[in-house]
């Protein structure tokens, strides 16, 4: 009998752009917060799609420069560092106590430019490529990185008119105490209407991809459907993502398939069976 094949997971195979913001730089550090998970603040006037990931470590760390160029203390936020490089590419560092002065020039992975900031126990890290931002953990992007986890589904269902999804994934590493065991949100979610046959009535539509950027914040109310919920200690999340706005009957009894997977195409699938008609 052959020998079983090992298991390999799933990493950059090839080249990575930048290495991360603490040492040491090229090795993966847990992350507690993904691209696109929900924010929401001031008892929740203020609702985003993260703009960054939050890489776990101790407060007091040293968080060094990953880009060449010249660095700024950010005008309202004292402990925000942001890094502009060339071509339009400015990398910031939230959460941290700067080290370095607005104008200076600084070395990637050479320069510490803070140290990260009690009680916060992450560095919030973010890409900006031509006003834009982009998932550090896509491919080609930050590395080393490696995921084998697999999203998970927990329902679909309908909630005041609106069809809605729930589904979420885990970090690859563990993240320290008391941020243990929390969830992230799946990079890409896409879903389809099959009939009680199981053929294709409605082909896959995408409700949220985070794989390279994420919508405005002005988009928030679309994309996520009432009780969301962020992570905070011991009190996980909710990510509860809006699929449809309208329930136009497509028949009598059929499935929705649901499809999600993570920046490195570690995903499932599952189906849920409904009746719209009575909707």
């Amino acid at each position: 009998m052959a020998a079983p094949k090992p298991h390999v997971p799933k990493g950059d195979p090839g080249p990575y752009s930048y290495r991360w913001p603490v040492k040491p730089f090229g090795k993966q550090h847990p992350v507690r917060g993904f691209f696109g998970d929900p924010r929401i603040a001031n008892h929740g006037e203020s609702r985003q799609f993260h703009f960054g990931i939050d890489i776990s470590a101790p407060n007091g760390t040293p968080v060094y420069a990953t880009l060449t160029g010249t660095a700024y203390i950010h005008s309202l936020h004292s402990t925000t560092v942001e890094i502009e490089g060339s071509e339009g590419v400015e990398f910031s560092y939230w959460h941290v106590i700067p080290t370095i002065r607005s104008g200076q020039r600084v070395v990637a992975y050479e320069t510490v430019i803070g140290r990260v900031e009690e009680p916060y126990g992450h560095v919030h890290f973010s890409e900006k490529r031509s006003g834009r931002y982009l998932n550090p953990l896509r491919h080609g992007a930050m590395g080393p990185f490696v995921d084998d986890t697999t999203p998970s589904i927990r329902s679909v269902v309908i909630d005041d008119g609106l069809l809605v999804a729930e589904a979420y994934d885990e970090t690859p590493l563990a993240v320290p105490r008391p941020w243990h065991d929390l969830p992230v949100m799946p990079a890409l979610l896409r879903w389809r209407v099959l009939d009680a046959r199981g053929r294709v009535v409605q082909g896959w539509s995408t409700a949220a991809d985070f794989r390279v950027t994420i919508p405005t914040a002005s988009e928030f109310d679309e994309r996520w459907a009432p009780g969301t919920m962020q992570n905070h200690v011991r009190a996980p999340g909710r990510y509860r993502v809006v699929l449809s706005h309208s329930l136009v009957p497509l028949g009598t009894a059929r499935y929705v398939e649901l499809a999600v997977s993570d920046t490195r195409r570690n995903g499932t699938r599952a189906r849920f069976r409904f009746d719209l008609s009575r909707s």
